[in-house]
């Protein structure tokens, strides 16, 4: 990445965290080239980006401030659609998930210590004896849409979330990641443009990728979500096919768009006639109150909603459900020719485990483990890592977005963390363009004050430490 090009992420950086607003002013050119060990030109090539785009404009004895013409999470150039290519980072993060020798705080896995995931594999374990001594087994595929007594139990519900949903409305996947990419392909072709927000779970990227789709990402803030007003301009400038939206306790920041956004989004979708799809995998796990989903507020059959059991149950549950309104019987097919069916078993265990409540009851119970975890994560960051980064406050969910001054090399983090047996998420995995090398993300489902993750915290602070140190931050 070129010297110039840390000065503006880090410039965007402020503005997005609402640190630098619009009429603030900025760094001079040698307090700024001293703190990102950069020469004065660089700073100065950097602030002429940035006023071209019309982040920034110079003040007579003033230096520089942020326009008043910009809205907070404006990002640092006006995006352009690009191909996704993040490479092989993503599997050595989902891999070293799965081993047990390492402290879990990178891949996006909830914890399984409640006993609603025993409860769950017990359950499957029953209706696998029943079906076993069955004298009349079924050897037929639960076909799309899927098992009837489960939709059912999911439409009820989103009637408890004031959502009109029939079960005849939802399509069953193998989790919420392949309703998204039946809703990309019901919606759009290779070569076509993705909205995303940025940063973005690498997941969604992936599957933009890997179906030969081209990305537009467009920045987000905790305050606000998605930047709407550049959002507007990008929807005006090109042929974007659909937009892949997480505005519930966002992965990787858990931040919440607020509820007045989110009707403006849908305005401009439909403004511009632009589908979206909503991964509302995180959407269950708040802290505080249910946020409002864009299905629910969607009066012009514009979203399909997709979620799963995976963030909210166990990961190995590979079962989720789309909410696809108009676009249903294309996904319903798209479904059936990639993948003919999801497990019948799991489908009918699902069902039962709803019915009864204990999945209600293990909700609040996860909701209260969560929010107490992050309290602790805190106090662990606190006392182990350096002053200079900014930790994100989630308001649900079970992860936390860490961002370390410009040019701080997270990768290397994630490489010498990987060496010694801790698992952490970088920050370029969430973007097309590298543009959050400098920030990590930290898994705290399973997070307690023990030494084995105390130990953990205090090494990361200290290979922190070491990397600014390096990079002059």
């Amino acid at each position: 990445m070129k010297r110039y090009q840390l000065v503006v992420d880090y410039i965007c950086g402020q503005i997005q965290d609402l640190q630098l607003r619009p009429g603030s002013l900025l760094p001079s050119l040698r307090s700024l080239s001293q703190q990102l060990d950069v020469s004065k030109n660089t700073v100065i090539k950097a602030y002429m980006l940035l006023e071209d785009q019309g982040l920034i404009e110079p003040r007579s004895r003033s230096g520089f401030v942020v326009t008043r013409r910009c809205s907070a999470g404006e990002a640092n150039l006006q995006p352009e659609p690009r191909e996704v290519k993040l490479g092989a980072t993503s599997l050595q993060v989902v891999a070293a998930a799965i081993d047990q020798t390492r402290v879990p705080l990178g891949s996006a896995h909830p914890a399984i210590q409640f006993p609603a995931c025993r409860d769950f594999y017990k359950q499957v374990a029953r209706d696998a004896y029943r079906f076993a001594g069955s004298d009349k087994p079924n050897s037929h595929y639960v076909q799309p849409p899927g098992l009837p007594e489960l939709r059912r139990q999911l439409a009820r519900r989103f009637q408890a979330l004031d959502t009109l949903v029939s079960a005849e409305d939802i399509i069953i996947t193998n989790g919420a990641q392949e309703g998204i990419s039946l809703g990309l392909l019901a919606l759009a072709q290779a070569g076509d443009i993705i909205v995303v927000e940025t940063p973005c779970f690498y997941g969604n990227l992936q599957c933009i990728e890997a179906l030969g789709m081209k990305v537009l990402e467009i920045p987000s803030n905790a305050k606000d979500g998605i930047d709407l007003e550049l959002l507007g301009r990008s929807l005006e400038q090109w042929p974007i096919k659909a937009m892949l939206l997480n505005p519930s306790h966002n992965n990787p920041t858990g931040s919440c768009m607020p509820l007045e956004n989110r009707k403006r989004l849908l305005q401009l979708a439909n403004q511009y006639s632009v589908p979206i799809i909503e991964d509302d995998t995180f959407g269950e796990l708040y802290f505080e109150t249910r946020p409002a989903t864009l299905k629910s507020l969607d009066t012009e059959d514009r979203v399909i909603y997709c979620t799963s059991l995976s963030k909210t149950l166990h990961s190995d549950i590979r079962l989720g459900w789309v909410v696809a309104g108009r676009h249903f019987d294309k996904i319903n097919y798209l479904k059936y020719v990639t993948t003919m069916a999801s497990p019948g078993l799991l489908q009918q265990s699902a069902a039962r485990f709803l019915d009864d409540n204990r999945y209600e009851r293990h909700l609040r119970t996860a909701r209260r483990a969560y929010r107490q975890r992050y309290e602790l994560l805190q106090e662990a960051i606190c006392q182990y890592w350096p002053r200079e980064l900014t930790s994100s406050t989630p308001q649900g969910g079970f992860l936390n977005w860490i961002t370390l001054p410009a040019g701080t090399d997270c990768d290397q983090i994630f490489q010498q963390a990987h060496e010694r047996k801790i698992s952490i998420t970088p920050g370029s995995l969430f973007s097309s363009d590298n543009s959050f090398r400098h920030c990590l993300r930290l898994n705290y489902a399973a997070f307690q004050p023990e030494e084995r993750y105390l130990n953990a915290m205090k090494t990361l602070g200290e290979l922190i430490q070491g990397e600014l140190a390096s990079s002059g931050g």
